[in-house]
């Protein structure tokens, strides 16, 4: 394997039930990554600065994908964001609010991820496992910047059935459901399959000397800018069927551990 790009998305494939990793064993391995010149990706839902928290000091020339693939970040320095215009961010909104408003909405700017303070201490809860940045406000109709992306969190696992009922905003803005209980809405053309493709322009690097690791729905375009498709065997049975390689679990380190095993380490 001509391996020279690696990629993980992180809840459910980097990160175990805890949302911790081995960080002696990561360590180890990003020593060897960093001897063959292999570069290092995180790949996310979560905050761009969620995940420098974290990782810590591991995440020093680590490029990150946050966000929903809307921002690049690397070693502090942002190298791209895409956004979403506050006035369609705040109609797709105020549809999905339509719809059912028991569903956790969370709006992110550049600057902070906002959510409504009317929500419930369990759902605070979810919010700041993926935000670092977080502001509470009585109506999202404060907001007057444009947005990141839109993520719905429900608790009932529904995302499925509102995201096709919201698909007619699919012209302008893309929808996925990568799970029962997430939501991501991001500008049109905005995926983790594209943005990789931006980093990999970036390095120089081809599709063919990447792999991926993934276990949700939205890695699925992950999976189209790798040669190599690794899903977890947690992953949903979609995407196993777009992978070349189950790795096992996401609780026994399993990306560490697989990037060991077929890299020689």
């Amino acid at each position: 394997m001509n391996i020279k790009l690696v990629v993980t998305d992180m809840d459910g494939t980097f990160l175990n039930k805890y949302s911790d990793f081995d960080r002696e064993g990561f360590k180890e391995l990003k020593n060897n990554l960093d001897a063959k010149n292999i570069r290092f990706v995180f790949c996310t839902g979560k905050q761009c600065e969620r995940v420098e928290n974290i990782v810590g000091d591991l995440s020093h020339d680590t490029f990150i994908i946050g966000d929903s693939a809307t921002r690049i970040k690397y070693n502090g320095e942002l190298l791209y964001t895409a956004t979403i215009q506050n006035e369609l961010g705040l109609r797709i909104i105020n549809t999905i609010k339509d719809k059912d408003n028991s569903q956790t909405i969370i709006a992110c700017t550049e600057e902070v991820a906002y959510v409504l303070e009317s929500i419930s201490e369990e759902e605070r809860k979810f919010v700041h496992g993926s935000y670092q940045n977080v502001d509470y406000i009585k109506d999202f109709e404060e907001i007057k910047c444009d947005f990141l992306k839109i993520t719905v969190h429900d608790a009932k696992g529904n995302c499925m059935k509102t995201a096709e009922e919201i698909n007619y905003f699919e012209n302008e803005v893309y929808i996925v459901a990568s799970e029962d209980y997430w939501i991501d809405i991001t500008d049109l053309g905005v995926n983790k399959g594209t943005t990789i493709n931006r980093i990999q322009s970036i390095l120089n690097i081809d599709p063919a000397e990447t792999i991926a690791f993934g276990d949700g729905l939205n890695d699925i375009d992950l999976f189209k800018s790798a040669k190599y498709k690794v899903a977890m065997d947690n992953a949903y049975p979609e995407l196993k069927k777009e992978a070349n390689l189950i790795a096992i679990n996401h609780n026994d380190s399993g990306v560490i551990k697989t990037l060991n095993l077929l890299l020689s380490f």
